[in-house]
């Protein structure tokens, strides 16, 4: 809500503030949203490793958003050395989870 300013005044500091709670209660959404944050330098100075970092454990925890971007992270070498084949393997995952996106690239590159 605070990212967005629905039903309270827009506020990306506490958007990161709350998606990081959620991430270290170990919900893979909250990881994916607070890794999107860092990436788009939301709330906080952008920063690739830990973009990486966060779309890792959304992705361990088995959120198909999460792993996709892990795969695309791979794919540009954002965070990360480039690596084809490990992206196949976060698409891959991503579409196994059923996110529409990744199986989308995972087609793409296989």
């Amino acid at each position: 809500m605070y990212e967005k300013g629905k039903g309270v005044k827009q506020d990306d500091l506490k958007a990161v503030k709350f998606y990081q709670k959620a991430c270290d209660l170990n919900n893979g959404e909250g990881c994916t949203k607070l890794g999107n944050m860092y990436v788009e330098g939301k709330g906080v100075k952008q920063d690739d490793l830990k973009v990486v970092k966060f779309f890792q454990k959304a992705c361990d925890l088995n959120n198909g958003w999460g792993c996709s971007n892990l795969g695309v992270s791979y794919y540009y070498g954002k965070g990360v050395k480039q690596d084809d084949f490990k992206a196949v393997k976060f698409f891959q995952k991503a579409c196994d989870l059923k996110y529409a996106k990744g199986c989308k690239n995972y087609a793409r590159l296989k």
